[in-house]
């Protein structure tokens, strides 16, 4: 019975310690700027989704063989010309939205630190 009990505190705090390594900002507590909090909140986590998607994308676009020209057989070859184009689009469009993301997450956390300040101004005066 001990051992269940003591597995089971062990699971809540492992589920609590994710939970909180995943949830953008969970320490900052307000009361005045709950939507501003909100807000910095939802932008992290869709610019950690963001930044997953665009390396994903453009590690696809690198390792893909969407330019690459292919063998029909019998010495034939395929090829297109500007067969290259949608790589460098795909992983140039990675790129760009990565760069992007980071944007997002620095104004997401500029964000939380106005209500960070705002709630410890209050708290002191």
């Amino acid at each position: 019975m001990n051992n269940e009990h003591s597995l089971r505190k062990i699971i809540k705090v492992i589920k609590l310690r994710i939970y909180m390594k995943l949830y953008p900002y969970p320490t900052i507590k307000t009361e005045n700027l709950k939507g501003l909090l909100i807000a910095s909140r939802v932008l992290g986590f869709l610019s950690y989704i963001l930044f997953f998607i665009a390396i994903c994308i453009g590690l696809f676009g690198v390792f893909s063989n969407l330019g690459a020209p292919k063998d029909l057989g019998n010495g034939i070859v395929m090829s297109a010309p500007n067969a290259g184009l949608p790589v460098m689009i795909m992983s140039i469009w990675g790129a760009v939205s990565a760069v992007s993301a980071v944007f997002i997450l620095a104004f997401s956390g500029l964000c939380a630190a106005v209500v960070s300040c705002e709630y410890k101004y209050t708290k002191s005066v």
